[in-house]
Order: structure tokens, then C-alpha cells, then sequence
């Protein structure tokens, strides 16, 4: 007898140093429910992590209660639901949670013993007589106010967001400070922005082909071919709102069909019949398409469409110009985009004489065209139509200055000084707001360079890449890279005026690259003023690199390194390196030299870009070097990094 309650007392207490090894006291949570009216199914706990992971944990309901417990350290934000049905959002934390459920009527439902909970409903529970708009924007003002509240993602998440586009989200997740930032909602919030940059305004709408409520499929980018607007409307026969929301869609409809205007509607239904019904009764006489897979629709997903009704407005073109337009909002949108179809310049640069000024219009491949309006006061206006999203280029008169930015079909204004051209106000164009941030973005980065470079090769087919690419990298990176990154370029990108000459570049780079010629002989006084030739220095060794540099170009000097390598390693075996400067002031080349430990022959006639060879060999960039054998011919272009000493270790195998 002895025994066993001794056995029944080791059970114990194991049981109970189990528990506490698992749930510290004071350091995790034990939650204990009542359920109304269900005494059998499972309850679901899935709490969400700061590094965006998940934890799902079930357990049993017995005769109407159940039991969860676990270590916690943070606060977290949790969900709980009754056989898989409504959910209730607590707060996890250190605590004994008292939670009363009536799965059908949640006022009955009470959560006790977690102040983050109270908090919680405290902060987004609507007050009395608090109607849903007003609550919304309570709500949105709240997260303004309380940047660093942990509540902030949650409430957008759970809120806000549904009818958000890429602008909204992102302005008000810039606000989030921490700890608002490091919640398992602020990182999915990061992911849900970053899908709807590929569909915000200024964006081609991504093309799809879906089955036509008449039968046969209907293909958004021919459905698009003679129509200067289209509404893609996102609604279901089953969606009240949607129903309440048609007869505004009709009226639009009937009003701007003549001027161009159509809707393609796209429904989250799944009975087929009940779809077309809803289109019958309520007159919706436009094309209409369907995969009938409700929210599994595939261009549900592919528009980040969790809400509906919900609407994309595109041009001629495919480009996304609105979201969401519901109501007169439709309405007065129609009439402003088919009343003044086109963009519209208003500029306001005091100081500038008056005079002519011109918009050069910079299209695709490369064509340009030009108009020219007075300027008087500082004060110019321009109007007329692109087909697609170009650059533009204000040329102010007496050679003030240029202006250059992303313009498109709308009403944009320029404002600035004489004095501050460079900083002057660009404002109507969501495709150069959206360049502007990502350059300015990239700037602040600890890397500018390598951040630029991670945005092409992110987004090969945006309107901006080719733009990054011959305004910021060009003159930076090899021209091996310049070609993978101009061959990358796809979709808007190769619509761009700069893509055309980006192309022009590389064909021109590539014809100059061509081995077999012969170098051009030059004569140029070294560091001790003593001419050199050449043509004269090359012919007692097999092979000479001619490297064309300057001490102030800082791709030039990073490349010291790697010219040192090959000269320590091949120099005793007939290799050499001829330096020819670029630079302008004697002692800042010396110092050059003697900082970079260059020490092979080294020629300038300290003329910069007038220099002799500048015009010989045609330099545009930076660092640049040919390899020529003792004959003067041209074996190799451009060899930089390790490209050089392989380059070198495969001639000296011969």
C-alpha cells in the first residue's frame, strides 16, 4: 500500500515539473473556455509570430470547456475559433485567460484576464451609435496617432487594408515605427505591398484570359483594342454590395460608351446560373467573365483583390490610372478623363526670362518630338497626348537649364526657381513620384550603387530601369555588366526613349570591342616629363595592357588592385602595363600613383577629357584598357577584375 502511494505521489509530481518546465510560473499562458450550446468539436489557437511564422494548436471541447497552455515571452497576437468557424482575436500573453464563448452571438462572448485583449477591443470596438465610416477613420486616425503601438498592423490588417491600394498601404506602413514594425502582421502587411506595387497606379494591369459568360474566352489585352478607358469590375451575384453598387456601373456605362469608356466585369461567383441571372436583372449589358472559383479566382489574385466590390480603371495602353471608383466618384472621373483626355503641364519657374520654352517628348525607339510654348513671367503651359508612359524634357530659354521627369496622360505642375532648378517641384505623375522615392530610397542606402543594381535586376520590365541604368550605372559598372543588364531589360522597359539607346550604346560598345585591329600609336610625357611612345614601349614585350584611368575616377582606383595582381604575377614573363591618365592637376595623379602602388610606366598630358587619346581611342567612360601584343594588335578589351588575370594566365599557357 506504501508503495503505490508513494508511486501516485512520484506521478504527481513528475506531472507537475513537466508543467512547470513547460509553463514557467509567471511566463506563459493558460487559457480555460466555456462554450455555450457545444459540448463536442476542437477549438483552434493560431498565434502569429514576429518572424512571420505561425503556430496552429487544437484541443478537444469536453462537456463544453477547454484548456490551452503554453511559455510565452512577447505579447502576441492570436486567433481563436470554434470548429473552424467564427474567430475571436486575443492578445497572448503571461496569464490565466477566463474565456466564455456563445458561438452565435458574439456580445455574449466574454475574454478575461489579459489587459493587452481589453486593449485590444477597447481600440477597435465601435462606439454607440458609431456608424462604419466614421469607424474606419477612427480607426485610421488611431494608427496615425500611435505609430508605435503593436496594435497598428493588426488593426490595418484586420480594418483597413481591404480596400487599400499600393499608395494607401504604403504611406501609412512608412508611419510604423517599433515596436509597431516587428509584428508578424506589419511583415505580412510588407508582403501584401509589395504584390499590390505590381498593379498601383502608373502600372501596366497584368493581361489575362478568362472564360466569357457567352461562352469562348475573352483576352484583356484585345478586349482592350479600340476602347480609351476600361473599367475591370471585380463583383459576384452573391456580393449585396456589389448588387447596390451596379446600377451606379450602368449609369456610367450608358454615359461614356460613346466617348470610349467600357467595363469588363469579372465575377468571384461559382453557380453559373445564379451569375447569369444577376447580369440579366440588373442590366449589366458589357462582357463579362468568370473562372467560378469564387475568392480561388485567378485574377482575383493576380489584382490582390480581397474585397469586393472592387474596380481597376485602365487606358488605351493597359496602364492602371484608378482604383476603386465607386459611386459619383466613378462618375466624375469619367468625365474628367474624356472631357480633357491627355496630359496637361502647368510650370512656374521664377526668375527665368521671359521667352520660348520646349517639351521634348522622349518616346519609343528613340523618336523624339518636340513642343514649344512662350514662357512669360516664369509662368508656361503645355497640353496634347502620349500613347505611353515617356520621359519628358522641359528646355527653359537662354539655356537656363533642363527638367527631365517621368510624364503621362495627367494634370501636372512644375514649380521651382531660377536659382534651385535642380530641386524643383514635380507633382501629377505617380510614375515619377514612384521613381523619385525609389532614387531616393537607393541614395540613403549604405550602398547606393549595389541598391540601384538590386532594383533592375528586381524589376527588368519597369518603366524607370532603363533609366537607372545609363543615368546611374553606366559609368560605373564593366561593360560586360552593362550588356546582361541592358539584354535583362523586358515588358514597359523596352518602351522606353532610354532603351533605345541603351541598345545603340552596346552596338556601338560591341563594335569597338572588336579584336584584331591594330592600337593607334600616341606619344605622351611620363612622371618625369620624358616622352613615350607606344607603339615604341610595346615592342619588347609580348604583351601590354594600356589602361586609361584618373585619380579621381574611384571605379578607376578600385581596379588598382586587380591591375597590381596581374603586373606582380606576369611582369617577369614579358608582361607590362602602360597607365595613361585622364587627370587634370600633376600632384593629384603622383599621388595617384604612389597610393595605388602603380608602379609601371605612367603617361599623361594632364589634359582630362581633351587629352590626345580621349579622342584616338574615343573615350566616353572610365576606367578602360585594351591588351595588345608586341605587334600593336588589339587581343582583348576592357579586362577588369579577375576577367584579367584569367585572361592572362590562358595566353602565357600557350
Amino acid at each position: 500500500m506504501m508503495k503505490k502511494i508513494i508511486t501516485s505521489v512520484f506521478a504527481i509530481l513528475f506531472s507537475v515539473i513537466a508543467f512547470s518546465q513547460t509553463v514557467p510560473f509567471g511566463q506563459g499562458y493558460i487559457i480555460n473556455g466555456e462554450i455555450a450550446g457545444e459540448n463536442n468539436g476542437f477549438v483552434t489557437l493560431r498565434s502569429f509570430f514576429r518572424d512571420g511564422n505561425e503556430k496552429v494548436d487544437t484541443c478537444f471541447i469536453e462537456n463544453g470547456t477547454f484548456t490551452f497552455r503554453s511559455p510565452v515571452e512577447n505579447i502576441i497576437p492570436a486567433q481563436l475559433s470554434v470548429n473552424g468557424l467564427r474567430g475571436f482575436r486575443i492578445y497572448l500573453e503571461p496569464s490565466t485567460y477566463i474565456i466564455k464563448i456563445n458561438p452565435l452571438k458574439a456580445s455574449e462572448t466574454s475574454i478575461k484576464g489579459s489587459k493587452s485583449t481589453d486593449d485590444w477591443y477597447n481600440v477597435t470596438n465601435a462606439l454607440k451609435d458609431e456608424d462604419y465610416d466614421v469607424h474606419m477613420r477612427r480607426l485610421e486616425n488611431w494608427v496615425l496617432n500611435n505609430p508605435t503601438n503593436i496594435f497598428c498592423s493588426d488593426v490595418i490588417s484586420s480594418f483597413l487594408s481591404y480596400n487599400w491600394g499600393y499608395d494607401e498601404l504604403n504611406k501609412t506602413l512608412n508611419t510604423l515605427l517599433k515596436p509597431a514594425s516587428q509584428t508578424y502582421h506589419y511583415l505580412k502587411l510588407r508582403e501584401r505591398e509589395e504584390g499590390l506595387s505590381t498593379v498601383a497606379i502608373g502600372k501596366k494591369a497584368p493581361d489575362f484570359t478568362l472564360a466569357s459568360v457567352e461562352g469562348g474566352n475573352i483576352n484583356l489585352r484585345n478586349h482592350l483594342r479600340g476602347k480609351k478607358l476600361l473599367l475591370i469590375d471585380f463583383w459576384a451575384s452573391w456580393c449585396k454590395p456589389c448588387r447596390e453598387e451596379n446600377p451606379n456601373v450602368v449609369v456610367a456605362f450608358e454615359k461614356y460608351q460613346d466617348k470610349g469608356f467600357s467595363v469588363l466585369g469579372v465575377s468571384l461567383d461559382k453557380d453559373k446560373t445564379a451569375w447569369k441571372n444577376a447580369i440579366a436583372n440588373d442590366k449589366l449589358s458589357w462582357a463579362h467573365v468568370s473562372d467560378l472559383k469564387m475568392w480561388n479566382n485567378e485574377v482575383a489574385k493576380k489584382y490582390f483583390i480581397n474585397s469586393i466590390p472592387a474596380n481597376v480603371l485602365v487606358d488605351e495602353n493597359g496602364v492602371i490610372i484608378a482604383r476603386n471608383l465607386k459611386g459619383t466618384d466613378l462618375i466624375d472621373k469619367l468625365e474628367e478623363l474624356t472631357n480633357s483626355y491627355g496630359f496637361e503641364i502647368n510650370g512656374n519657374i521664377t526668375g527665368i526670362d521671359d521667352g520660348k520654352v520646349k517639351l521634348n517628348l522622349l518616346l519609343e525607339g528613340g523618336q523624339k518630338k518636340t513642343l514649344t510654348t512662350d514662357i512669360i513671367d516664369g509662368k508656361f503651359k503645355f497640353s496634347g497626348v502620349v500613347d505611353f508612359v515617356c520621359m519628358g524634357q522641359i528646355s527653359l530659354p537662354t539655356k537656363n537649364g533642363d527638367i527631365s521627369f517621368f510624364m503621362e496622360n495627367s494634370k501636372i505642375s512644375i514649380t521651382g526657381t531660377k536659382d534651385n532648378l535642380e530641386n524643383v517641384s514635380i507633382k501629377g505623375s505617380p510614375q515619377n513620384d514612384n521613381f523619385s522615392s525609389i532614387v531616393e530610397y537607393c541614395n540613403s542606402s549604405k550602398n547606393p550603387l549595389q541598391t540601384l543594381t538590386s532594383e533592375v535586376v528586381k524589376r527588368p520590365n519597369s518603366f524607370y530601369a532603363p533609366l537607372i541604368i545609363s543615368n546611374y550605372l553606366a559609368p560605373y559598372i564593366s561593360n560586360i555588366e552593362l550588356k546582361k543588364a541592358v539584354n535583362a531589360l523586358d515588358g514597359d522597359a523596352k518602351k522606353m526613349f532610354q532603351y533605345k539607346l541603351l541598345v545603340d550604346y552596346v552596338a556601338e560598345m560591341e563594335a569597338k570591342e572588336k579584336v584584331g585591329e591594330k592600337a593607334i600609336d600616341f606619344v605622351l610625357p611620363d612622371v618625369n616629363g620624358v616622352d613615350v611612345s607606344m607603339l615604341e614601349f610595346i615592342k619588347t614585350k609580348k604583351y601590354v595592357l594600356i589602361d586609361f584611368w584618373a585619380s579621381w575616377c574611384v571605379p578607376c582606383r578600385n581596379e588598382s588592385k586587380y591591375l597590381t595582381q596581374a603586373y606582380q604575377k606576369f611582369n617577369k614573363h614579358g608582361f607590362d602595363i602602360l597607365g595613361v591618365s585622364l587627370d587634370k592637376y600633376r600632384d593629384n595623379w603622383l599621388k595617384g600613383i604612389s597610393e595605388d602602388g602603380l608602379i609601371w610606366t605612367n603617361v599623361s598630358d594632364l589634359k582630362q577629357w581633351n587629352s590626345v587619346v580621349v579622342k584616338l581611342y574615343k573615350l566616353e567612360s572610365i576606367p578602360q584598357n585594351i591588351l595588345v601584343d608586341s605587334q600593336g594588335n588589339i587581343i582583348a578589351r576592357n579586362l577588369r577584375g579577375d576577367n584579367l588575370i584569367s585572361t592572362l594566365n590562358e595566353l602565357f599557357a600557350k
